[in-house]
């Protein structure tokens, strides 16, 4: 996916590694949800863990690792603040601004609508959620992709940074082996999830965890790769691409996975519940507020 990433550019790259993320994402959730006992908070869990981590953590490491590799390749002091590594703003507050309206909708909503017994919607309701959350994806790739693809893009001072201290890359080779590997890969992780996802309840409940570590587990075993392609790219100073990783990745979770788990507990007659308790909506408000 890496590989795919670099040999596509942005903001096509980034697209590659989101959907490799969200097959593993959606393939564990629902390898969990169908085996051992039910856990109602699997997917919420999941979501706000790859938020959490991504928006906070990871961020934050590739962003001290872009700066301090374009302080390695600075010969001399700063003389503009414009020699700083620095993020196409427009594409990073559109993400943040999609992030924050699907989040607020799916996680927090759910606790003051009062539908139901338990932080959740009717079927409804849920319909209007997946409908809207896919659509509004469905959007964004179409404008990310076309009118607005250089919002997705290195800003002009990072690029032409790049362009003088690092080496261009090889992209002339061939795409088919890349995407062979990487189509074998997600196959054989689809293929096994049911095993994870009987590991991970039976170590839960052998280990008297609480059940929200299953969500934990799961966005860990989620973002691993993404984090590890943002730290590689934040390291070339490629401070956009790594940003659309992560961005891409906790939107995508949002926009695909909440419909993908509403039907999953439709068709294994189980609920779904999506809001947050009281400690984790003030976290959420406050990550996406900094």
């Amino acid at each position: 996916a890496d590989e795919l990433a670099l040999k596509l550019g942005e903001p096509y790259g980034t697209l590659i590694l989101t959907g490799s993320a969200i097959v593993v994402e959606l393939a564990l959730i629902a390898g969990t949800m169908t085996t051992g006992e039910q856990n109602p908070t699997l997917a919420r869990d999941s979501m706000f863990a790859v938020l959490m981590i991504a928006l906070t953590g990871v961020k934050g490491i590739s962003i001290f690792l872009a700066a301090q590799e374009q302080e390695r390749q600075l010969d001399a002091p700063l003389s503009s603040p414009s020699e700083l590594a620095s993020m196409n703003l427009s594409g990073s507050s559109t993400y943040l601004s999609l992030i924050s309206a699907i989040s607020v909708m799916a996680l927090i909503t759910p606790n003051f609508a009062h539908l139901t017994d338990e932080a959740n919607f009717t079927m409804p309701v849920n319909v209007v959620l997946s409908v809207t959350a896919v659509g509004l994806y469905a959007v964004f790739l179409t404008s990310q992709t076309g009118t607005y693809r250089n919002l997705f893009t290195e800003s002009p001072e990072q690029a032409q940074w790049l362009e003088g201290a690092a080496a261009e890359t090889d992209r002339s080779m061939a795409l088919l082996p890349s995407m062979s590997l990487l189509a074998a890969g997600l196959l054989l992780l689809v293929l096994i999830t049911e095993s994870m996802g009987q590991l991970i309840e039976t170590s839960i409940t052998d280990l008297g965890l609480p059940s929200s570590m299953g969500g934990v587990l799961v966005g860990l075993l989620v973002l691993a790769p993404e984090a590890l392609n943002a730290f590689q790219a934040a390291s070339r100073g490629e401070v956009q691409r790594s940003l659309n990783t992560l961005y891409g990745s906790a939107l995508s979770t949002l926009c695909l996975t909440v419909p993908a788990v509403l039907l999953i507990g439709e068709l294994i007659h189980t609920d779904v519940i999506l809001g947050l308790d009281p400690l984790e909506m003030v976290l959420l408000g406050l990550t996406l507020f900094l």
